[in-house]
């Protein structure tokens, strides 16, 4: 049986809502019997704790749930029955403060440390605090060229894994630029000096009538995905390969994981109608003067650069296993999600509207937006097999 809980918060600009993600980790099922009906955390009524923009959301090592909020750039921190305790972060310049929300992810070190990365525009370090808020010190990576952190990882002795996404370069396609994007993975130690890269990409992912601004992201490109595992490995795929790479930290390839997913297939006309014409209503209405100066170049894109990518997420359960999640069906909405094994052997899957969907030790995690756009995250209590967990979920 699945008991949904769910987070939500009004509607915020149209742009900003559509980049939004989030996903809810709930407390402990001991904590939780104590609440029948669904949690939310962060609704209209709660005032100093409600959520404007909630785009992660994760479960403390202290059994409270720590909600980033970019709109107003901060971690809000909510009991495990859902009631607002207080919040970490906030706008500003100085150091435990955000620059820019937007795109920024946390994580937990051990039982008591917390720390934030901001993306692209952002930052260009990471904070590292107590849970009660208390700034315990930035790492700054030791980088000679402007970049933005995307996301990280804590590694034993300090240091951490991190993903760096550096300044686009543009290049002219007769009419129009597109933009390179280049990305990497890195091992950072706790002075931030570069010890290793990993894997480094280069893909281009966006469009503009300038060479020096008005982009347009474009659809199906390449993504960087990675999850840290034991033993000073990560695996890395950019989405577009059945195949899961398993690196060392040196970038050397220890071995592949084959996912049985399908491979890419080519995108047809149709796709790219569909995205030209959504992608219009969205903006041509509401920021005319933008659309008519930058936006309309979309209408030169007929020929993609990429097949359909296969994979959107990668997330490692308690025990271990992968959770795959597709990227959704065009038509349908639907996304289909993959558990399997480290020799790529299926476990369980399903289809589902839901997206992110993740498990966490008690809790089927992921979030849903609705016709208006408006995301909301939900957490379901799930079956203590990890396998009956995914297969059950609807």
């Amino acid at each position: 049986m699945l008991i949904p809980f769910s987070i939500s918060g009004p509607m915020r600009s149209i742009v900003i809502i559509a980049l939004a993600t989030a996903v809810l980790l709930v407390p402990p099922a001991s904590a939780i019997a104590a609440s029948a009906a669904p949690l939310v955390l962060g609704g209209e009524d709660e005032q100093e704790g409600m959520l404007l923009s909630p785009e992660q959301v994760e479960e403390g090592p202290d059994g409270n749930l720590y909600v980033l909020d970019t709109g107003d750039a901060t971690i809000k921190v909510y009991g495990p029955t859902g009631e607002y305790r207080y919040r970490l972060g906030g706008e500003g310049e100085g150091p435990g403060r955000f620059q820019r929300a937007d795109g920024a992810s946390f994580g937990f070190i051990g039982k008591d440390r917390i720390y934030f990365a901001e993306y692209y525009g952002g930052h260009h370090w990471l904070t590292i605090m107590k849970l009660n808020g208390d700034l315990v010190r930035v790492l700054s990576p030791q980088l000679d060229v402007a970049f933005g952190v995307a996301a990280a990882s804590p590694l034993r002795g300090g240091g951490f894994l991190v993903q760096f996404v550096f300044t686009a370069v543009s290049h002219a396609k007769g009419s129009y630029f597109l933009y390179d994007h280049p990305r990497s993975l890195a091992c950072v130690d706790s002075l931030g000096a570069v010890v290793s890269t990993i894997v480094k990409t280069n893909d281009t992912s966006s469009i503009s009538t300038h060479p020096d601004g008005g982009t347009t992201n474009l659809p199906f490109t390449p993504g960087f995905h990675w999850l840290p595992l034991d033993d000073d490995e990560v695996i890395w795929t950019d989405g577009m390969s059945p195949r899961l790479r398993v690196l060392d930290h040196t970038g050397r390839l220890v071995r592949e994981i084959e996912t049985h997913l399908p491979g890419p297939v080519p995108v047809s006309s149709q796709d790219l109608g569909r995205w030209r014409a959504e992608r219009k209503e969205l903006m041509a209405s509401r920021y005319p003067d933008w659309w008519n100066r930058y936006g309309r170049v979309i209408e030169s894109y007929d020929k993609p650069l990429y097949d359909k990518p296969i994979i959107e997420r990668i997330s490692r359960t308690p025990g271990g296993l992968l959770l795959i999640e597709g990227p959704p069906d065009s038509g349908s909405a639907l996304s289909s999600y993959r558990l399997i094994n480290d020799r790529g052997e299926i476990l369980a899957r399903t289809t589902t509207l839901a997206r992110g969907l993740h498990l966490s030790a008690h809790y089927v995690l992921y979030f849903t937006t609705d016709e208006d756009g408006a995301v909301s995250a939900h957490a379901a209590v799930r079956a203590a097999d990890e396998a009956a967990a995914v297969a059950q979920f609807r």
